[in-house]
This record gives structure tokens, sequence and C-alpha cells, in this order.
């Protein structure tokens, strides 16, 4: 059985990617091969769970090849946990450090993808269509996951790129809103609205932004708001990736 692929993508400082992090290895200590695909090639995320000596398998090499295999594509994984692996680009990496792709490269990886994990989770770029990987994954993906804050600089994005994405290969109206560090003072309807309909709440945690800032993201959250984000965060994993498998 192929592997189900879910896209997250959001505004820059949104949290997309710490959720796709947190998300991952959810999913990955439920005895699930998973694979953690990170896209930014502007500000390589690599680092923010490994240290740089640990590899030098990067996601530019690998769509750079000049020819993909399932072999390729296991070579370039860099495992963190059992069952759980990314992808991703390598500190000092930028955009211009290897050869341009197309989009049928980056459909041809996702494919082989699907078949080496149960999950591939792809943290997007905010570049949504000139990062090909992105703009195919949010295509050709299962679950698309829109992480936004309850602020203005989330709202202004997304209304910037809505009309890329009211394209009906895009199935815009089928993504899933998932409200990110909303605090109790927030006015998480009137955002809800704002944003499309029902979104997901994740709260606000001063520990997350340690844990992203030391790059400690693989360890649980602790007390009580911790468990509140940890039984949101199942929630969504339940309603909107495992039920549909």
């Amino acid at each position: 059985m192929e592997g189900k692929v879910i896209a997250v993508w959001g505004s820059p400082s949104g949290g997309k990617t710490l959720t796709g992090i947190k998300l991952s290895w959810k999913l990955a200590k439920s005895k699930k091969n998973v694979v953690l695909v990170l896209c930014d090639n502007e500000t390589p995320m690599v680092p923010l769970l490994i240290s740089p000596a640990d590899t030098n398998s990067s996601l530019g090499h690998l769509l750079a090849l000049p020819t993909l295999t399932e072999v390729d594509v296991f070579q370039h994984f860099i495992p963190l946990k059992r069952s759980f692996s990314i992808l991703g680009y390598l500190r000092g990496e930028n955009e211009n450090t290897y050869a341009d792709y197309g989009p049928e490269r980056a459909k041809e990886l996702i494919h082989l993808l699907r078949d080496a994990a149960d999950y591939v989770v792809i943290d997007c770029s905010h570049h949504l269509l000139s990062n090909v990987l992105t703009a195919v994954a949010l295509e050709v993906s299962d679950t698309v996951l829109r992480v936004v804050n309850c602020g203005l600089k989330s709202l202004l994005y997304i209304e910037s790129q809505r009309p890329y994405l009211q394209e009906t290969r895009f199935h815009y109206e089928n993504q899933i809103n998932i409200l990110n560090r909303v605090t109790p003072s927030q006015d998480v309807d009137t955002y809800q609205n704002v944003f499309g309909g029902k979104a997901y709440i994740l709260p606000y945690l001063p520990e997350l932004e340690a844990q992203y800032n030391e790059s400690r993201l693989l360890e649980p959250v602790t007390g009580r708001d911790g468990k509140k984000y940890d039984s949101n965060l199942n929630t969504i994993i339940r309603e909107t990736i495992t039920s549909a498998k």
C-alpha cells in the first residue's frame, strides 16, 4: 500500500516547520515509517534536528541527480530515530547551490517516497510556487494543512497567496486550517472565519520556542499546557491523517 503524503504550509514565522516536525515525530512514535521533507532551500531546517557534522546527505543533491531511483532516495535519508528520517538542505546551502529541477522530478521524488514510508510529511517553503517541490506537494498531497497565527501578518500572507491556489489542481477548499500559537486572549472565532471556517487550535507554549532555539524539537512538551498541545495535535492526526488512511 502506498504511503500517505501530508503537505504543511503557512505564513512565514507561523510555526509550520515546528508543527510539521512535531506531527511527524508523533506519527513515527505510533510505529509507522515516517519521512519528513524540509523544502526550504533558503533557510535550511535540517540543523534544527541534527548537528552539522552528522550528515552530508542533502535534498538538493538528491533532486539534482541525473536519474532518481529508490536506492538514491534511501541513501539520502537522514535517520533521526527508529522509523523516522528526514530529507532537507544542509547548513550553508541555498537556492543556488544545486542545479534547477522541474515538476516531473518533484513528482518522481514524491512517488518514490510514497513507496518508502507509511507517511511522508512535506514542510513546504513559504515561496509556494517558485519552490518547485512545494508547488508539486500542494498539488499531489493527500492532506494539506494550512498553519497560521491569529495575527495580521498571517492574514496578509494568506490573502496574497490565495489567488495562486484557486486553480482546481490545488483543491484549496479542502485544505485544513490550523491556528497556531493561540493565546487565551485571542479571538479564535474571528480568525477562523477570516481563514475559511473551522480550524484546529494549537496553543502558545513558551517551551516550544525554547526547544526550537535549542534544537530540541524531538523532546516532549511538559506541564498542563503541554498536555493540551499534545492532545490537540493528536486530534489533528486522528481526524485529518490516520482516519483517512
